[in-house]
């Protein structure tokens, strides 16, 4: 169904399809026909309640069952735009929007960039607005506030209308902006994502040289660089590691599992077969890809020879150290429990003194030490 209206605001009639190989005119005498090509909520807001009526001419006189089926389809478009109005006027869409031109801007690192912001009339003259950044940690700040850049933006930021214009963007400039506009006892707000687009650098791998057969095995790749966050891809032998091992048959065997988001290879259960060199690439739009260097991964069995081995040693050792102090003590190396005892300390006791005649008449002094 093809919808119309004419320039002097007109209702919205029904225009019946023809065929391709008909060149239709829209003809209303008195008054120009314009062909909507917007949606259909873009136009009723234009609707008139006068009735118009468009005549389609192709050459031939349309038959009384195409005359019906107009019938038809005038009645279907004026139920359904009567709905359309009903559903506006009870959300008030066309009141208090913000809107922005592009809400997913790209560009490249050290170069300048415009978030758009406007908003409709019933916010008033005076509207307030204000700009304000999210970054990825979830921390926010304003970039706009009381009709100003705020300190941290000054030197780079400038504003023309309410739109913001970066002289130059870093990659911490990185997450989502908020238009927001108040105004009139009302609020709205438009969301515009900034990406800096900053190639990867080479990624920092952890591969281990050496896994047992039956354990588990992880190998990490990251880059804290790229913008976007890169995507990551894992080759073993250089040939590149499919991220569903099961839709190919010359992976079908293989048990690891592949995330290219976080770039972790993870092999539940390893086996001789995993056995390889293994390198990590990380890739986005904003450049060439970059690649860690290459390590050999080597899946071996369990060494239950060398086990055995260790544990007759150890015994051996403790045999022998049990010997050496036997024949050490025999031979007198080491003291004997009795000379190993501490001797008895002397207490010294103060000389005390007596009273007593002797056979002499005087007072003698006496000491005593106890043992």
């Amino acid at each position: 169904m093809t919808i119309c209206f004419d320039g002097s605001l007109g209702p919205v009639v029904p225009v019946w399809p023809l065929s391709h190989r008909h060149k239709a005119e829209l003809r209303q005498p008195g008054a120009g026909a314009t062909l909507l090509t917007g949606s259909l909520p873009a136009a009723v807001c234009h609707l008139a309640s006068s009735h118009r009526r468009f005549v389609v001419h192709s050459g031939t006189r349309p038959s009384c069952k195409q005359r019906s089926q107009f019938g038809r389809a005038d009645m279907f478009i004026s139920g359904l735009v009567s709905v359309v109005l009903f559903l506006y006027a009870a959300t008030g869409v066309c009141g208090f929007t913000v809107t922005t031109a592009n809400n997913n801007v790209r560009v490249k690192e050290n170069e300048g960039a415009d978030l758009t912001c406007s908003y409709s009339a019933d916010f008033g003259s005076d509207a307030r607005v204000e700009w304000k950044f999210n970054d990825p940690k979830g921390s926010q700040v304003y970039v706009f506030y009381d009709k100003k850049p705020t300190a941290s933006y000054a030197s780079r930021l400038t504003m023309f209308g309410d739109n913001l214009r970066f002289s130059k963007v870093t990659r911490k400039d990185n997450g989502e902006y908020d238009c927001e506009v108040s105004g009139n006892g009302k609020f709205g707000e438009a969301k515009v994502r900034l990406t800096v687009l900053v190639p990867p650098s080479p990624p920092v791998c952890r591969i281990p040289t050496s896994v047992t057969t039956g354990k588990g095995a992880v190998l990490s790749c990251h880059d804290g660089d790229g913008s976007p966050p890169p995507t990551y891809k894992w080759f073993k032998d250089g040939t590149l590691l499919p991220d569903n091992p099961s839709q190919f048959p010359a992976f079908r065997n293989a048990t690891y599992k592949l995330n290219p988001a976080n770039g972790n290879l993870n092999f539940p259960i390893a086996s001789k077969a995993d056995s390889g060199v293994y390198y990590c690439q990380a890739s986005n739009e904003a450049g060439p890809p970059q690649q860690c260097k290459a390590v050999r991964m080597q899946v071996r069995d369990l060494n239950t020879g060398g086990i055995v081995a260790g544990v007759i040693v150890a015994i051996l050792l403790v045999v022998l150290l049990g010997f050496g102090l036997w024949y050490a003590h025999k031979k007198g190396y080491l003291p004997k429990a009795s000379e190993s005892k501490p001797k008895p300390s002397v207490a010294y006791q103060p000389p005390s003194l007596y009273g007593g005649d002797d056979e002499d008449g005087e007072f003698r002094q006496k000491s005593s030490f106890v043992v």
